[in-house]
């Protein structure tokens, strides 16, 4: 088998792991293909949920017999601990793996330890080091080294850049195919942030709704100076919610949810402990920021933005916006991922860099 073919197969072993979004967190998205000596398939897996069986074991399972000898094509480096299940690497020496190839190396210390001992037992090990499989592990990764949840900014806009309608009496910038996809994300996330004005001019309720996956994310709320109205959706019963407002503000007043102070800087809120205090008390690996454009700056300014999620809707604001998100994007160092079609909207996906 080529180099070229190897790859290809970690590929397919990635995409298989991206639909364990939304079930397998917090632990990785993995995905493991068997391939025989004849460079059939014989066995496929990813990890479907956290807690249950790791992507080797599910497809060591479809293989069975079949997997003496061949070759497994795995986007993380196979853990070498016992945890909630036992390790996957004795699981492929057990099952008379004889070579395995590897993505991408574990950040997790108790995790690794796998690939020395698949090579102490005789199996060989390739690693690539392969940028689609480092794309895949980087939520996870981030959140482990450093504590940071993956954030990914999302908004819908017009084609010259505002976040309002043209008419300005709608809500919806973006097409109801666009809106059920958002749904859809939200159903795999672990938390989504919004500002102030967000809550005091839109009324969102921001749950999930008609929606594959369902977890429920925690709401939050960026509030300086606890000016939400506490009859507000989304201080419903409907999913947990915090609010973060400046250190130092009068808190007695506000019953509606639990209260997060945070120090400031020229008046200007640091999101990072709010970011950290999510990963830690709420398990957040994934986090949804929906605008609008003061939280979204603040953000990018703090440099905590790791993905945009953008919906440019057909249709030109009459009135030059306030702030442009087209400039703002551009001030940004990105990368376009890809560009998609969905309803009448173009939906482009930004890797941040840096």
């Amino acid at each position: 088998m080529t180099a070229d073919e190897e790859r290809s197969l970690l590929h397919q072993a990635v995409r298989l792991a991206e639909q364990g979004h939304g079930t397998a967190e917090p632990n990785p998205l993995v995905g493991c293909i068997i391939v025989n000596q004849s460079n059939d398939i014989v066995g496929e897996g990813f990890h479907e949920r956290f807690g249950e069986g790791h992507a080797e074991v599910n497809a060591l399972l479809m293989a069975g017999t079949d997997a003496r000898g061949a070759t497994a094509f795995v986007t993380l480096a196979p853990c070498n601990h016992q945890g909630k299940t036992p390790p996957c690497s004795q699981a492929l020496i057990d099952a008379g793996i004889a070579k395995v190839v590897i993505g991408v190396t574990d950040p997790h210390e108790e995790a690794s330890g796998g690939i020395q001992k698949l090579k102490d037992s005789g199996v060989e090990v390739t690693l690539l080091e392969d940028e689609l499989c480092c794309e895949l592990l980087a939520p996870f990764a981030q959140k482990f080294t450093t504590g940071l949840p993956w954030i990914t900014c999302k908004w819908a806009q017009s084609r010259n850049g505002s976040l309002e309608t043209p008419s300005g009496d709608s809500p919806w910038i973006s097409s109801a195919e666009s809106q059920q996809l958002v749904h859809e994300e939200r159903g795999c996330i672990d938390a989504i942030i919004v500002g102030v004005g967000t809550v005091i001019e839109d009324n969102p309720s921001l749950t999930v709704r008609n929606a594959t996956q369902h977890r429920t994310p925690v709401r939050v709320v960026v509030d300086p100076m606890l000016r939400s109205p506490q009859e507000n959706a989304i201080f419903d019963s409907q999913a947990p919610t915090i609010i973060a407002c400046k250190e130092g503000v009068n808190t007695s007043a506000f019953t509606a949810c639990p209260i997060i102070q945070l120090p400031h800087t020229n008046g200007v809120m640091d999101l990072q402990p709010l970011c950290k205090h999510l990963a830690r008390e709420y398990d957040a690996t994934h986090v949804m920021a929906e605008g609008g454009a003061t939280l979204f700056s603040h953000i990018f300014s703090q440099n905590l933005a790791n993905e945009l999620w953008v919906f440019v809707a057909p249709s030109v604001s009459a009135e030059e916006p306030i702030v442009n998100m087209n400039t703002l994007v551009e001030q940004l160092d990105t990368s376009l991922l890809h560009t998609d079609t969905c309803g009448t909207d173009t939906v482009n996906r930004y890797k941040v860099n840096g």
